[in-house]
């Protein structure tokens, strides 16, 4: 049953009732009373961490949309319950849409006690494509909004795009000199990085940038949300054949926030669209993952190209 457009606003509502209460959980933790454990994911550390806090998110924010899952007969895929074992026989595969959460992104950054972590929330349609995303950051209280609908029947004259940044329309700016790459610490180890640094430096530069600052320290949400916010920049993450490169829960969110203005780019290296329903894994690592903001798209991946910059 595909929703129509006053069902997916509605839904849009109830994501950002989710996301804002688990985002007040979260801020008011009493983080002396945090405790780390570890569990079977990719093979970066960030992957592996998990909290007491990770888990209780995900259950504000289930307890919020089950009404809405019973009603409409939703799938749900939730980082804290997800598992790579028998990943083609999720019931994602056989629903019109599934709920995409990451009820902590950034969960190293928060266990660390710096900024840099959010709560994420998507509704991903069976076709992969990003319909809803809401991201609340609790640290700066922000939360963003975004709404991709399919209005050719219902009114074929609309766009059907929502973008909102605290629940007020909202347009990203490109406002600095120098452009900013977001990547995950993790790819500071890999062989490629040396010379994926020199490749950008020298392209930005080409576009008269002076300087190129590289943030390390956020999770894979506020990476993108800080592509968003801070332009001209990028956040990149190269393929690798080791299961990783984030998760389906890391991407869904901001790439509906992408997808819902024409001045931001999320695709994979390729410059396709991002596979967020795929069938064998729960991970991004076969094709990579960029955003965009300041920079066409198209223009990037063709002097990325020439540069061997993926290479």
């Amino acid at each position: 049953m595909e929703l129509c457009t006053s069902q997916l606003e509605q839904l849009l509502a109830l994501a950002t009732e989710a996301a804002l209460k688990a985002g007040c959980y979260i801020s008011t933790f009493d983080r002396s009373l945090l405790q780390v454990d570890r569990k079977a994911a990719g093979n970066s550390l960030s992957s592996q961490v998990v909290t007491q806090v990770d888990l209780d998110s995900q259950t504000i924010i289930l307890d919020v949309l089950q009404p809405s899952i019973d009603h409409y007969d939703l799938a749900v895929l939730s980082e804290e319950n997800a598992s790579e074992d028998n990943v083609c026989g999720h019931p994602r595969f056989q629903k019109a849409y599934y709920w995409c959460i990451d009820p902590l992104d950034g969960t190293l950054p928060f266990i660390e006690g710096s900024a840099g972590f959010a709560v994420s929330i998507a509704l991903v349609s069976q076709s992969g494509e990003p319909v809803i995303g809401v991201v609340h950051n609790p640290v700066t209280g922000d939360t963003y909004q975004a709404l991709n609908v399919n209005t050719s029947d219902e009114k074929p004259d609309v766009d059907g795009k929502i973008l909102l940044k605290n629940s007020q329309l909202w347009l990203p700016e490109v406002n600095s000199q120098h452009f900013t790459l977001y990547i995950d610490r993790s790819f500071k180890a890999d062989p490629r990085y040396a010379s994926c640094i020199e490749s950008l430096a020298s392209l930005v530069k080409s576009h008269g940038y002076d300087e190129l600052n590289v943030v390390t320290n956020c999770g894979a949400v506020m990476n993108a949300i800080g592509v968003f916010e801070h332009a001209p920049a990028c956040y990149l993450k190269l393929p690798k054949a080791q299961k990783g490169g984030g998760s389906l829960w890391d991407f869904s969110a901001t790439a509906a926030i992408a997808r819902a203005s024409s001045r931001l780019w999320v695709s994979n290296i390729n410059g396709e669209p991002l596979d967020l329903n795929r069938t064998d894994s729960n991970f991004m690592n076969h094709k990579g993952v960029l955003y965009l903001n300041g920079i066409e798209g198209n223009a990037f991946l063709q002097e990325a190209a020439s540069t061997h910059l993926f290479k």
